[in-house]
């Protein structure tokens, strides 16, 4: 889509240039004569079609203009992005060629058949392509930001970074390579600088407030360094510039699952699960697992006590994966306790379940609207009802924090675990609440108990392991002053 957007741009500016508008004037034909001036009408024709996702209209007309004036290398070029993006590669390269046997130089047709090659795997011929380009002008910035894109698939992380800066210091407000900059820098971050990452990509969201892939890779820098909060922020920015972006609905969902919010988690897969991944294949977006989001709807479930849905949950997920016998095994065992339990009830329960569930999703629109007030009164209504609710006490938990009562906030997480003990979201939510209070010992020690029932830290643990570095630093700090006596 950029691509496309980018040439269609830089064409009709050319072509605005030469020839002086969509409308050609009688000197302007008798100038070029009444074979180049219908290429020109059919061309900008066919511009304005492609322009409209209309690539059989747009491929009728470029062969008109070069039928026209078979010189037209705008044509040639223009046929081959319609070809492209219509499927038909074969005669996209048939047209590509012709238009660069016109002009070898043509600068914008190879930038573009270069991007065409590599978007097909072929990195080695797309590599040659923006060599050239930068022999025939090295300040070029599209064909350096395009270099970097092959050199980083191919491995070659520095010298893409390279490529990358060169591109924004020749175009600063080159969007994209500020933003491919920035996640170059994010990816060697892992033995470095997750800063220097931050910034680039801040600098592309000024440049682009409106584009979601900046806000969603912001989203997930901010989740590898621990600021949740932020990067909720930014995962929610991304739906608001786009809320067809089923990765950061699933990304945010992840997050929520580890602030140990359940409801807000599923209503996000739900919504990650309604888009079709066609479009997510068509705006670039990243894919999401579909096994990711049925174990993830099937656990959430679960730990809210709603065991049919959770049954339902795990036998969609069950022929997904080729060794399902655990999953199977888990079904039944599911399955065995729902029978015992309904023979075992002999007191109806004193509450609705449904009331509750109702009043929680209540809490939660109200949360969402900003009235705090009412959100707690239908939190706190649930807990009245069924003190044993894990989702009116951790929301209600939510709504302290929120309003700045981290202390509160606490005593009310305190509770959840309690109710919950074996829900890893909670245990991970109460570290990031005690590391919010700057209570870098606790917070350690509670990120180590997470790890000890969910196995793996769900992000990048390099900032949770400092956390405990600095702990035991410290501690040993205060031994040896113990020792010292001073």
């Amino acid at each position: 889509m950029i691509c496309r957007l980018s040439l269609v741009l830089l064409v009709g500016a050319l072509v605005g240039l030469l020839y002086g508008g969509a409308q050609l004037s009688a000197a302007g034909q008798e100038r070029f004569g009444p074979s180049k001036s219908r290429s020109i009408m059919f061309y900008q024709q066919a511009m304005e079609a492609y322009k409209g996702d209309d690539y059989v209209s747009a491929i009728n007309l470029c062969k008109k203009a070069i039928g026209a004036d078979n010189a037209n290398k705008y044509a040639f070029l223009l046929m081959a992005q319609a070809q492209a993006d219509n499927g038909d590669n074969y005669n996209a390269e048939m047209n590509y060629q012709a238009a660069l046997t016109l002009d070898y130089n043509f600068l914008d047709c190879r930038n573009s058949h270069g991007m065409f090659l590599m978007k097909r795997g072929k990195l080695q011929e797309a590599q040659h392509e923006f060599g050239e380009c930068l022999r025939i002008n090295p300040k070029y910035p599209f064909a350096h930001h395009h270099l970097g894109e092959v050199l980083q698939r191919r491995g070659d992380l520095d010298h893409a970074i390279e490529e990358y800066n060169t591109a924004c210091e020749l175009k600063p407000d080159y969007w994209q390579a500020q933003r491919d900059l920035g996640l170059a820098v994010f990816e060697r971050a892992k033995t470095g600088d997750l800063p220097e990452a931050l910034m680039k990509l801040s600098i592309a969201s000024k440049l682009v407030p409106d584009n979601p892939m900046v806000h969603y890779h912001l989203g997930q820098i901010h989740c590898a360094t621990g600021k949740l909060d932020d990067a909720e922020a930014e995962l929610r920015r991304a739906l608001m510039c786009d809320g067809r972006f089923a990765a950061a609905h699933w990304e945010l969902g992840k997050l929520r699952y580890f602030r140990g919010d359940l409801d807000r988690c599923l209503a996000e897969i739900k919504e990650s699960e309604k888009i079709n991944p066609l479009y997510a294949e068509k705006e670039g977006f990243p894919k999401v697992d579909p096994l990711l989001l049925k174990y993830s709807t099937a656990l959430c479930y679960e730990f809210k006590g709603r065991m049919i849905d959770a049954v339902e949950a795990w036998k969609d997920l069950a022929p997904m994966m080729p060794a399902n016998k655990d999953i199977q095994k888990h079904i039944i065992e599911i399955e065995k306790e729902l029978r015992k339990g309904a023979k075992s009830r002999k007191k109806p329960l004193t509450y609705d379940p449904e009331e509750i569930q109702a009043l929680v999703i209540k809490g939660i629109g109200q949360y969402d609207n900003g009235d705090m007030e009412g959100a707690k009164a239908s939190f706190q209504r649930a807990m009245e009802l069924n003190p044993t609710s894990f989702e009116a006490t951790q929301n209600y938990g939510l709504c302290l924090e929120a309003e700045g009562d981290l202390n509160g906030a606490m005593a009310k997480f305190q509770s959840a675990m309690m109710i919950l003990p074996k829900f890893d979201g909670a245990v991970y939510n109460m570290a990031y609440l005690l590391e919010k209070m700057n209570l870098p010992a606790d917070a350690g020690m509670m990120y180590q108990k997470f790890h000890e029932i969910a196995g793996k830290y769900p992000y990048d643990p390099k900032h949770i392991v400092a956390l405990q570095q600095q702990d035991a630093r410290e501690r040993a700090r205060q031994e040896q002053l113990r020792k010292r006596g001073y």
